[in-house]
């Protein structure tokens, strides 16, 4: 139903880098987070987006907007490897660089704020949704981009973390808060 569809067609900002600035400048507003623990946000969703993009060059598949379903099978939008972004985005298809900045930045919302988490996993769900009702990817793309997703936004938790904890055994007064202190 049109109704449905509209619904997913403003969602698909979640996926892109203006929709992602709109969501950090609103976080910066509302909550008492430093800029810097905003941009770690935005930096995790580029780089879900950005590691689907790199991927896009290696992989050349028609989108499913230009690919002719009634002459070929569905393997044949797979159309080889190591394009190097020759045909443009008609060929661009896998994976889905939105699905994947979407789900990256689902995955840092919700380590950032754990009660909202169905939350941010919904709208990255209604990106993917949308890329595939707006015919730009297969499903198979946005399972891909969501899996790029995911993994690069956990991957890149971890090693923070790492860091946070490293930080935290080699300057342990500096990081107590003041009341903490032993003086």
């Amino acid at each position: 139903p049109d109704e449905i569809y509209r619904a997913l067609r403003t969602m698909e900002p979640f996926g892109s880098p203006y929709g992602m600035t709109f969501v950090l400048l609103t976080i910066l507003v509302v909550t008492t987070d430093r800029v810097t623990e905003v941009v770690r946000l935005g930096a995790i969703a580029i780089a879900g987006g950005l590691s689907a993009a790199f991927m896009k060059v290696l992989i050349s598949r028609a989108r499913p907007d230009h690919f002719d379903f009634s002459h070929h099978q569905i393997l044949d939008s797979f159309q080889g490897f190591l394009p190097m972004m020759k045909g443009g985005g008609a060929v661009q298809s896998f994976p889905s660089a939105h699905t994947a900045m979407a789900v990256a930045f689902a995955v840092a919302l919700a380590n950032r704020f754990p009660r909202s988490r169905w939350l941010w996993y919904s709208f990255a769900a209604m990106v993917g949704m949308q890329r595939v009702a707006d015919a730009q990817h297969f499903a198979s793309d946005v399972f891909a981009g969501a899996a790029f997703g995911w993994t690069i936004a956990q991957f890149v938790l971890m090693l923070w973390q790492q860091s946070h904890y490293e930080d935290l055994s080699t300057e342990p007064a500096e990081r107590m808060s003041p009341s903490l202190q032993y003086n």
